[in-house]
């Protein structure tokens, strides 16, 4: 397994992990919030996969797909599941074949204007993005008195049996 490869499973680990518990949550308990994050905790989710979305797309060079995660359409959450899902065994074949980090790619800025960086930059933010978003649905659990899902890579080190007493 490359290096890249284990960062980015361990993304895929996490981000399933969340998703699948806060997918399962109450209406109620989705709508919850708590200052210093971005939104609700459904809103939040929705943005953290619709941005692998995004990502995943940039990297491939193609448009958007057309049943794509979309934080203004998308709010079926098992739909979301599924989806993510597919991202993550796209982002797992994909950080097994060879990457030119320094190879530069466009992407669709959230302003609308177009970013040119090498793919290594954005692999970078990928993965910071979903360790900023998954910290921030833990926060919005605890602060509601809801235990969040162990996702640190311990827990993943542990779930694989690669750690030990």
């Amino acid at each position: 397994m490359s290096d890249l490869a284990i960062a980015i499973d361990y993304d895929n680990w996490a981000t399933e992990k969340v998703a699948v518990f806060c997918a399962a949550l109450s209406p109620e308990q989705r709508a919850l919030t708590t200052p210093g994050t971005m939104g609700t905790l459904e809103a939040t989710l929705i943005h953290l996969v619709a941005a692998k979305e995004r990502y995943a797309t940039a990297l491939r060079g193609t448009p958007p797909p057309e049943d794509a995660v979309r934080e203004t359409t998308t709010k079926d959450l098992a739909q979301l599941v599924a989806r993510g899902r597919a991202l993550s065994k796209w982002f797992s074949a994909y950080a097994e074949g060879p990457i030119d980090l320094d190879r530069v790619i466009e992407r669709r800025a959230a302003d609308g204007s177009t970013q040119r960086m090498p793919t290594g930059i954005l692999i970078a933010q990928f993965l910071h993005h979903g360790n900023e978003h998954r910290a921030q649905l833990g926060s919005i659990l605890g602060a509601n008195g809801i235990e969040p899902p162990h996702y640190s890579a311990f827990n993943w080190g542990n779930e694989l049996g690669k750690i030990s007493s």
